[in-house]
């Protein structure tokens, strides 16, 4: 009887501590969810808006470029080849102008397209999903948004496959029409620039979708969180785009049909040791020689398109037939170099010895111009007997640099520099500015950190020193953050 109140014992306790573990799993899944932000869904909400109003901006204009372009080839080809003009024209075809009909009047784009898959989409949207399974540990102010969100996403999602799908139909629209018409009309100017607009329209929408996928602090916080959620990754497993894809993970056997017809990775690998089997005992050997040679030679390849700026296009081979400029394909923002410089002068019957601390902002015109405005202020800091700090003035500044070889630059300036305290003979103190005209070389060093991004100095002659009785030659080290 003993032996049976022990065992009954033994399984009561058993029932509790599985409870208990049970109570704490879900103790702990309402404690990590009650931690998301619902500042992370407001960041959704703003890089969705953001990016899409991007990507139908850029469209728009590109598709708007392309439709002039084509009106004025085909008015050509038609005086010159009616029956080209026919062949490209003729038979209902969808042409630049009439995609940018359909999107301007909203209407569904009935084009074929490849889906591509996309990580940073499928992991946002599959954690929005999880979220909405999980209402019971949300406040209902947090549900409404992940609903929103939600919407958002599955709107996105179908603007993505409308956007693939027309990026597909302007490199095949453009290739066809730069093929029929150039054996007409030889090298046009419409056609040159109606390959120049594709490879930018390209490249342009590469780089919205970088920015897009550029996960921001609120976005890795929840990941992180979901993590630690019991159930979460079953659910990714069960529940992403890529699940779509190929199905349930390997050991679900109704879905295994998702992998018909599929190589696996361990018969590739079998694959490759039996040829490399059949070539000897040296043949291993070989074979790796061979691979490394080859992965050299393509780093090769790479460095030298890399150096002459030219990427992945639209082009032959995935190149463009001319030397783009990339910043063209940038955002705003993502052109403008901000900088400072620091500057001395020593002390003279006029002035203390000063220190110049300027900030700058650029704008890159291309991949080897910049130019921009900045604004310094004129620090007195006494001399070497008599450390005394003062403010001796401010300058405004513009400049342009052009890069002339590897890491030199020549550099101009036109300055304007305030002088508080001092004005030079025969200038009138009320009116104490000097003007500076500078010109010099720039070399960027190779000294970089997590803030700064590059280190430059100067050497500049200012050939207004003369009349403002100041240094011939100014030395300059800046930074670009």
């Amino acid at each position: 009887m003993q032996k049976l109140y022990a065992i009954v014992l033994c399984l009561s306790a058993c029932i509790c501590c599985s409870a208990a573990f049970a109570q704490y799993k879900a103790d702990s899944s309402l404690e990590a969810l009650k931690q998301i932000p619902s500042k992370y869904l407001n960041t959704i909400d703003k890089k969705i808006d953001k990016y899409s109003s991007r990507v139908s901006s850029k469209t728009i204009k590109t598709l708007t470029k392309l439709s002039r372009w084509e009106n004025k080839v085909k008015s050509t080809l038609q005086k010159v080849n009616p029956d080209a003009a026919t062949k490209l024209f003729g038979n209902n075809q969808l042409t630049f102008n009439g995609l940018l009909q359909q999107i301007q009047k909203r209407e569904a784009i009935k084009l074929e397209y490849r889906r591509q898959y996309d990580k940073y989409r499928d992991d946002m949207t599959t954690g929005i999903k999880y979220l909405e399974k999980q209402k019971e540990f949300l406040d209902s102010g947090l549900t409404k948004k992940i609903q929103g969100a939600k919407e958002k996403l599955q709107q996105l999602n179908s603007e993505e496959d409308s956007t693939e799908a027309i990026q597909q139909f302007i490199k095949e629209r453009k290739k066809q029409i730069i093929t029929t018409a150039f054996k007409h009309l030889g090298k046009s100017k419409w056609l040159t620039k109606m390959n120049k607009e594709t490879w930018y329209y390209v490249e342009s929408i590469k780089n919205y979708k970088d920015i897009f996928n550029d996960e921001a602090k609120t976005e890795k916080l929840v990941k992180d969180v979901l993590r630690q959620v019991p159930g979460f990754q079953k659910f990714v497993q069960k529940n992403s785009m890529l699940a779509s894809l190929f199905g349930s993970p390997a050991g679900d056997v109704a879905d295994a049909s998702s992998y018909t017809g599929l190589q696996t990775r361990a018969g590739v690998q079998q694959l490759i040791q039996n040829r490399i089997a059949a070539g000897g005992p040296g043949a291993q050997d070989v074979f790796k020689q061979n691979m490394k040679q080859a992965q050299a030679q393509l780093n090769a390849y790479k460095d030298k398109l890399l150096k002459a700026g030219i990427g992945a296009g639209t082009g032959e081979g995935g190149l463009p037939d001319f030397k783009p400029n990339t910043q063209k394909t940038k955002t705003f923002l993502q052109r403008l170099e901000f900088g400072s410089n620091l500057q001395f002068a020593r002390s003279n019957s006029l002035m203390p010895t000063t220190a110049d601390i300027a900030l700058t902002v650029g704008y890159k015109l291309n991949d080897k111009s910049v130019a921009g405005i900045g604004a310094g202020y004129k620090l007195g800091m006494g001399s070497i007997d008599k450390i005394r700090f003062s403010t001796e003035g401010i300058s405004l500044r513009s400049f342009l640099e052009w890069k002339i070889k590897k890491q030199f630059y020549m550099t101009g300036g036109w300055e304007m520099n305030y002088l508080k305290e001092a004005a030079p003979v025969g200038m009138v103190k009320t009116n104490a500015w000097q003007k500076s005209a500078l010109a010099g070389i720039s070399k960027k060093l190779n000294f970089r950190s997590k803030v700064v991004k590059g280190t430059k100095i100067q050497l500049l002659h200012d050939f207004l020193w003369k009349k403002n009785l100041s240094q011939k030659w100014v030395f300059r080290i800046g930074y670009v953050f």
